[in-house]
């Protein structure tokens, strides 16, 4: 996503999937209305069910039984609330998450760039759900700072996540085919996890990653002394992808942004973000 941020950008879609792998507004896309699956079914007297899906990009989506399940999935908490709706959230591969959105086998992506719910058919609506920033990550000792695509050509392994995309200078560099040998994608279901306690091994010697998630990493892990950030791009926004096979979609895009744009006046969003130390992308 990025995040879904490295996150999750235009530009290069991750089409390697045989590289080596590291173990462990309104868009409104055209589709057939399938009809009601699990993911998207409404069940009697219970509401109408919404499975949203993402790989861990903590804090916009994190572990789906925590006090703190993301931002993002919180927002949606208080928009899509019972008892019309019943919202479940599922870690699952990135990758997975996009492809199961998309034949509405699930309701909900987190989170995506529009770029990439354009290629994968799915809708979005006007509001962001934040405005991520990707950099570079290296050792500590590596004097290394990125500020132009050239940058990163001393490095010998840069690891991505599989099914993230990036633009700039980032999205430049990794696709050119003479760097394809100097990638590794990553996934699963931990890959920004994986990723760090990588790099910090020196198992790789670079990594892409949005700002927020690699910090909250960085912190959880205690790798301060041994990860550090060495240049970043600029932001991006990032949206919530609804599958188009999902009964009524477009009304619920539109229940989305109302949502958000009340949150925001009422300054729910702001006591929201509070809670995970972040502020406000869009402030009033």
């Amino acid at each position: 996503m990025i995040l879904r941020a490295v996150g999750r950008r235009a530009w290069l879609r991750v089409l390697l999937m045989g590289s080596a792998l590291v173990a462990a507004a309104p868009l409104r896309a055209q589709g057939p209305v399938a009809p009601p699956t699990a993911a998207s079914a409404a069940s009697a007297g219970t509401g109408q069910s919404l499975l949203a899906l993402s790989d861990p990009w903590c804090p916009f989506n994190c572990q789906p039984d925590s006090d703190r399940p993301g931002y993002v999935v919180e927002m949606l908490r208080d928009v899509f609330t019972p008892p019309t709706w019943r919202l479940s959230y599922r870690i699952v591969p990135w990758d997975r998450a996009l492809q199961e959105v998309r034949d509405g086998q699930a309701a909900l992506a987190l989170v995506l760039t529009r770029e990439q719910a354009q290629q994968h058919g799915l809708l979005i609506g006007r509001e962001t759900v934040g405005e991520p920033i990707d950099c570079l990550y290296v050792s500590a000792g590596n004097p290394l700072r990125f500020s132009r695509a050239s940058d990163l050509d001393s490095l010998r392994q840069v690891a991505v996540v599989s099914g993230y995309e990036y633009e700039h200078a980032f999205g430049e560099w990794l696709a050119r085919p003479a760097n394809r040998p100097k990638i590794v994608f990553t996934r699963g279901a931990n890959p920004a996890e994986v990723n760090a306690r990588n790099l910090a091994r020196g198992r790789v010697d670079g990594v892409i990653e949005t700002a927020a998630v690699m910090q909250l990493q960085i912190q959880q892990l205690r790798l301060q002394d041994r990860i550090r950030e060495a240049g970043c791009q600029p932001a991006s926004p990032v949206y919530v992808g609804f599958s188009p096979r999902l009964p009524q979609a477009a009304r619920l895009v539109e229940q989305f942004d109302q949502g958000i744009v009340e949150m925001r006046h009422n300054r729910r969003l702001a006591r929201l973000l509070a809670r995970y130390g972040l502020q406000d992308w869009k402030p009033d």
